[in-house]
């Protein structure tokens, strides 16, 4: 329900824990393995001379200073920006509009998604058969979308439940004149957790 990349976002969460993995098995291996540790010290100093060589074949002008160095800089400041428009884009999907519609004769439509949010949830928190109800709008290919969860009391029939809830968006389709596309989550008992009821366009 929101636009968040699920495939990116695991493969850059695997990439960063392999990274960390990796990392922190390299630094358990230089304190308990002195082998290694000395490896280390001799391919570490080996790579130290290589990049003084290379800084000082790569003078940027006459600055004195290599450009590679500035080019590591942009670099890492181009990773820094695509990570936090990434980071600023996870579980993102929810919107403040339910519906827009533009008519060029009569204006533009628009109605605030708290709207039927408020009025579904006023509904259903009276409802004694639910012990928690939550509702929000998510745009789901520029389609505003409702989803409805409830938690039911024990022994309540999640069919029920979602006759109860279906009722309740007739009810806010003929008070908007236009049905809302809408998702219902029903969870509580065990018979509840295997029921979704979805009302999608």
């Amino acid at each position: 329900m929101n636009n968040t990349n699920r495939a990116l976002n695991r493969l850059l969460i695997f990439f960063c824990g392999l990274l960390l993995l990796v990392v922190g098995a390299g630094a358990a291996a230089g304190v308990l393995v002195p082998a290694f540790r000395d490896w280390w010290k001799g391919a570490t100093t080996g790579a130290t001379v290589q990049v003084s060589t290379w800084l000082r074949q790569t003078p940027l002008g006459n600055t004195g200073v290599s450009w590679i160095m500035p080019a590591i800089l942009l670099l890492l400041l181009i990773a820094v920006i695509v990570l936090i428009a990434f980071i600023t884009r996870q579980g993102h999907g929810h919107t403040g509009v339910a519906v827009y519609e533009r008519s060029s004769e009569t204006g533009t439509t628009i109605i605030d998604s708290a709207v039927p949010e408020h009025a579904i949830q006023d509904a259903l928190s009276r409802r004694p058969e639910f012990v928690t109800s939550h509702v929000s709008t998510y745009q789901v290919r520029r389609t505003p979308v409702l989803k409805v969860s409830v938690t039911c009391r024990r022994g309540v029939s999640p069919k029920d439940a979602a006759t109860i809830i279906e009722d309740k968006l007739r009810a806010l389709d003929e008070l908007l004149g236009r049905q809302l596309p809408a998702l219902i989550q029903i969870s509580g008992g065990f018979r509840a957790n295997l029921t979704k009821s979805t009302r999608l366009q």
